[in-house]
């Protein structure tokens, strides 16, 4: 239940802090649809970070008993472990293309 609760609270403070990041980088020439980029920046970084955390906690845990009961799984654990954290690899490329935009 706390992991739960943690996770939402680090979106919810991502999402506000890219949210907010237009005024602090105050352009003169801004129409009124370019906040909602890093709205959707946040939101597709906030996401992956999530997914990635929870695929690292299972593909992790999951890895180490494997690892302690057979000793040459060690490298697939780690492997697996490896491709859970890619998604967040991935979102932080997806946010950084529609910032770019």
């Amino acid at each position: 239940m706390n992991s739960k609760i943690s996770i939402i609270i680090i979106a919810l403070i991502s999402i506000t802090f890219l949210s907010l990041l237009p005024f602090a980088l105050a352009q003169e020439e801004e129409y009124a649809g370019s906040d909602m980029k890093y709205i959707g920046a946040a939101i597709a970084f906030a996401g992956a970070a999530i997914g990635a955390g929870y695929g690292i906690g299972q593909a992790g845990s999951a890895g180490l008993a494997a690892a302690a009961e057979n000793e040459s799984l060690k490298t697939q654990g780690l492997i697996i472990t490896a491709l859970a954290e890619a998604v967040a690899i991935y979102g932080i490329v997806v946010a950084l293309l529609i910032l770019g935009s």
